[in-house]
């Protein structure tokens, strides 16, 4: 299979398509999965954002940024496809989760939010961008 086709693969709603890690300290986080995964990384090229993507086969498929606000635990969040956001967080509230980020449009990545399941378990949405 292609990187093309494999990358369209992640991207079909339903499917993980991306893991973050949040941390205070993205550096060491950096040295510690790169060294023992042998994962490659690149600087996200907005500079707006200090984000590193984490690539493997020269496949990106997650990221690693600094914690958004003191106090916020260290973390992994997987990032599920879908092909709208609001709804879909509609949907999750109708179920009986919970919205733990609501829904913002990042600049070249598209629309995300973070819900808790009932249980309370956090995952996040990703709506790609619309193409022109």
């Amino acid at each position: 299979m292609s990187d093309i086709q494999n990358q369209e693969n992640c991207m079909q709603p339903g499917k993980v398509g991306w893991n973050e890690l949040v941390t205070s300290d993205p550096a060491a986080a950096i040295q510690f999965y790169t060294t023992l995964f042998g994962w490659e990384t690149e600087k996200f090229p907005n500079p707006e954002n200090d984000y590193t993507m984490f690539k493997h086969g020269g496949q990106a498929f997650g990221g690693v940024m600094k914690s958004p606000k003191e106090g916020v635990p260290t973390m992994w969040t997987n990032y599920v496809m879908v092909e709208d956001v609001d709804a879909t967080v509609a949907k999750s509230t109708s179920l009986g989760g919970k919205t733990c980020m609501p829904p913002m449009d990042i600049p070249m990545v598209g629309r995300i939010a973070v819900i808790t399941d009932p249980q309370g378990a956090a995952i996040g949405l990703h709506q790609p961008p619309k193409q022109p």
